[in-house]
C-alpha cells in the first residue's frame, strides 16, 4: 500500500503538488517509516492561517505552517494507526511563505516532523540531516 498524501489548495495560486509529495515521501524514507502514511497538506492564505493560529495557539500572527495531528493529546501516541496505515493529520501552509521551493521543503519537513511527534529540539537536529538528502 502506498502513502496517501492529499493536497488541498484553497488559493488561486498554483502550487507544486508533485514537489510537495516528493519532499514528504523522501522525508518518510529518510526516517525509515515503512508503513503507509495518510496525511493532508492544506495551502491557504495569510489571513486564514492567522485566524487558525489565533484560535488554536492564541497567537495573532500568520505563521509559515501549522501542524494538526489527529491525536495530539499528551500521554498518547501522536499518530493513529488504522488498518495498518499511520494516520498523521494535516500540515497547513501559508501560501505567502512558499515562493521558493527550498523554503517550501523546510516548511513541509518541519510540519511532518511535528505530525510524527518530534519536539523542536529533536526537529532541529533531524532537519539538517534530512535537507542534505532532499
Amino acid at each position: 500500500m502506498k502513502h496517501e498524501i492529499l493536497i488541498y489548495n484553497k488559493t488561486r495560486k498554483r502550487i507544486p503538488e508533485k514537489f510537495i509529495k516528493t519532499v514528504i515521501i523522501k522525508t518518510l524514507d529518510f526516517l525509515r517509516i515503512k508503513q503507509p502514511v495518510a496525511m493532508a497538506v492544506l495551502v491557504i492564505g495569510k489571513e486564514e492561517i492567522k485566524m487558525l493560529n489565533k484560535i488554536w495557539r492564541k497567537k495573532n500572527e500568520a505563521p509559515d505552517e501549522l501542524s494538526f495531528g489527529l491525536n495530539s493529546r499528551k500521554n498518547e501516541k501522536f499518530a493513529n494507526e488504522y488498518n495498518g496505515v499511520l494516520e498523521l493529520g494535516e500540515i497547513v501552509v501559508n501560501i505567502e511563505k512558499i515562493s521558493e521551493k527550498k523554503y517550501l521543503s523546510k516548511i513541509l519537513v518541519h510540519g511532518l516532523l511535528h505530525l510524527l511527534g518530534y519536539n523542536h529540539s529533536r526537529i532541529e537536529i533531524l532537519e539538517k540531516r534530512i535537507y542534505k538528502n532532499l
